[in-house]
């Protein structure tokens, strides 16, 4: 909120105590892409455990396909 409302070319770049005490900045890292296979690795093994062996078969492939829709949105400019 504070990058489109400051003029990066004339004025000030302080913004007031006041203003700011109201808004909370979060940043998170992006996992590596190894971390994302292990961690829905784990966990869709757990889930396809009791599932028939064509399921469990397309569960890999469902995790490639998610890792990548997660980085492409994730690390799009």
């Amino acid at each position: 909120m504070f990058a489109a409302c400051m003029n990066p070319k004339s004025g000030s770049f302080y913004v007031d105590l006041r203003t700011t005490r109201h808004f909370t900045q979060i940043m998170l890292g992006t996992p590596e892409k190894d971390i994302l296979l292990t961690i829905y690795q784990q966990m869709m093994v757990k889930h396809f455990a009791n599932f028939d062996t064509k399921c469990i078969a397309v569960a890999p492939k469902l995790i490639a396909a998610t890792v990548t829709v997660f980085n492409g949105l994730a690390l799009s400019p």
